[in-house]
Formats: structure tokens, sequence, C-alpha cells
């Protein structure tokens, strides 16, 4: 099970800001559905929103008071008016089953807090039975009870579950935003180098900072950047990839074309990743599915030269 600590960062002001005018009015919809980048502390605000729903005495500015009987179960993983669906025991998909039992919580009546809140993390993961099975809570909502969503793969839920939550598309942080908070966060490396190797994802950042692989990263981004530019040739650059992983290679490269394609829809995207953007084949879709397809060949006893030449020829 994945455990979760809920927060609250400075780029969910607004949001949050949001769902509680519509808490106040008692217009808050009984599904709401949460989408964005991982790496950006989304999940730690909705299990946040989760906690206050069930919180006995939350603030003036609907964060939940922590000291409650409910805040001091809800810390501790126990509470008996608030269930977590998740992928489990490294499934691929969250199943009929798990759906099933969600269903039959939402019935139950409350013990003590305000509300029955359940969460369903990487609810793009439900399989078509699960998801199917889901409808009947969507559409015949129990009292008092509150289904929250998490995806960052929105377009990957049945049409008939989107159209009956309440949606909220959360964006990435600003730069500006996301370097104020690695500062106070006293990461070893540049704060800026950081999230330019992972999107603009501040958590990611994080997390990135305590890689081992972390200078190797940043060496592929610079390397990739001089390509680009012409200051560096493919054959330099190859005679250098080829004594690395491949699949990390390709890891990292698609990473990137996702935070690449991310920004060309309309997310708030880094200094270093406009620069990369402009660089770039324009079709990077066409990049990514390429990219892929080199992935499945990794493992393969390729000559490691002419695959590194290959897939640096599809950034050219």
């Amino acid at each position: 099970m994945t455990t979760i600590v809920a927060a609250n960062y400075p780029w969910h002001q607004a949001i949050w800001q949001r769902i509680q005018e519509a808490r106040q009015q008692q217009r808050l919809p009984h599904a709401l559905l949460f989408t964005g980048a991982t790496g950006c502390g989304h999940e730690q605000m909705v299990y946040s929103l989760a906690q206050s729903l069930l919180c006995l005495h939350p603030t003036e500015v609907g964060y939940a008071c922590g000291e409650c009987r409910s805040c001091k179960v809800f810390t501790a993983h126990s509470h008996p008016d608030f269930m977590l669906l998740e992928l489990v025991d490294d499934k691929q998909s969250i199943t009929v089953e798990q759906v099933r039992n969600l269903d039959r919580f939402l019935e139950l009546s409350r013990s003590y807090s305000p509300h029955r809140v359940a969460l369903i993390l990487h609810a793009a993961a439900m399989n078509s039975n699960a998801a199917n099975s889901l409808l009947k809570s969507l559409e015949e909502p129990a009292e008092n009870t509150y289904l929250l969503l998490f995806t960052d793969k929105p377009t990957a839920l049945i049409p008939t579950i989107r159209s009956r939550c309440q949606q909220f598309r959360l964006a990435l942080p600003t730069q500006t935003d996301s370097l104020a908070w690695l500062a106070a966060q006293k990461t070893t490396q540049s704060a800026r180098e950081l999230l330019a190797l992972v999107g603009g994802r501040p958590l990611a950042a994080i997390a990135e900072d305590a890689d081992e692989r972390l200078q190797q990263k940043i060496l592929f981004f610079n390397q990739l950047k001089a390509l680009l530019l012409h200051q560096l040739s493919m054959l330099e650059v190859a005679s250098q990839w080829e004594k690395y992983n491949r699949q990390e290679l390709l890891d990292w490269q698609i990473e990137w074309v996702q935070a690449l394609i991310r920004q060309e829809i309309g997310e708030i995207a880094t200094e270093d990743s406009i620069e990369l953007a402009a660089l770039a084949p324009r079709d990077l879709w066409l990049l990514y599915e390429r990219l892929l397809e080199l992935k499945a060949l990794s493992t393969h006893p390729l000559n490691g030269r002419l695959l590194v030449e290959n897939m640096l020829s599809l950034w050219l």
C-alpha cells in the first residue's frame, strides 16, 4: 500500500480555495475527479481534502485541525469512515472486487465523522469491469458521502465516469513557485537543473536529488541540448552514450518527451524545457512512439552504437 501524507503546497492554494468556497456554499459535488502530472504533490492535496472532509473541527480555510479524534485516527491510517483504493501487490489494474468493496463501504452508516470519504488513486487503472461497477455509486450516491478520484491519465478513464464527476485539472506549478519551494528544501543540487530534468515537477525534483544517477542524467540532458544546438556531433554524443544502459537512456528521453507534450497541451514549463521544445522535432507524439519502439528493442543483442545513433537521430 502507498504511504501518503496529507500535505498542501503553495501552488494548490487557488484550487483549494475554490473547493472550500463550494463546500461552504453546500454545493460541493459528491464525486470529484482530479487530474494532473505525478511528482507535483497533487495526490497529497487530494488526500488532505479527504482528511478535511472527515475532520470534526476544520479551520476557517478548510484545513483539517489535526487534533480531533477523526484527524488522529486518519493519521494512524485506521479511520472507519475513510477508504483508500489503489493498485496493490504490483498488479496492473484495480479489480472489480476492489470496487465492489468500495461500493459496500459507501453504503455503511457513518461512525463519527460528518461524511464517509473514499479516495481512488490511479483511477485510470480500473479495468473495464471495475469502472462499470463504480458507475452505480456515481449515479446513486449514498447520503453524506464523497468519492475522490485522482489520475495522471484522464483520457484512459471511460467517458461515463468523467461525465459523472466534477473535474479539477491540476496544472504544473509555475517555475517561480517550484524554485521557491525547492529552495526551502535545501537540495544538494541546483534546483533549476533538477526541475529541468523532471519537466518542472517539484516533488519529482526532490526524488531526483536523492538519486545516485543524478549527475549522469544532467550529463545526458546537457549533451542532448548541445547536439540540438549543433555544438556536438551525433558521433561525439553517441560515443559517450553507448557506454550507458540503453533502457535507462530511453526511459530518461521518454520522460522528457512526456514533459514536452504536457507543455504543448498547456502545462506550465521550465525555461530549460521551453528551450529544448524549440529545438526538438515538431511532432512530439511521433518522437514518443519511435522512442517506445526502440525501448522494445533495447534488450535485444543489437549493436550498441547503432541503437544509440538511431535514438539520437530521432531528435534530429
